[in-house]
């Protein structure tokens, strides 16, 4: 499994990250969905192994209204 990092300055409410997670989730090759506290905050995201996942997953935090941060590792 690879894990992906995101980093959103936004403050989000409880409400709206329990549906970006159900939204990631949702998402084909994603298996799990965690998020930090504090700003920025800190998403981490495992996808599976072979998947180049960081772009698709990007794209959902954009249309979610978020401005994602990626970090690699």
């Amino acid at each position: 499994m690879n894990t992906l990092h995101f980093y959103i300055n936004e403050q989000v409410d409880t409400d709206r990250l329990t549906l970006i997670k159900a939204d990631l989730l949702a998402m084909t090759h994603v298996n799990n969905v965690e998020f930090g506290k504090g700003t920025p905050r800190e998403f981490t995201i495992e996808v599976d192994e072979h998947c180049d996942m960081a772009m698709n997953v990007m794209e959902q935090l954009n249309r979610a209204g978020l401005n994602p941060e990626i970090s690699y590792s």
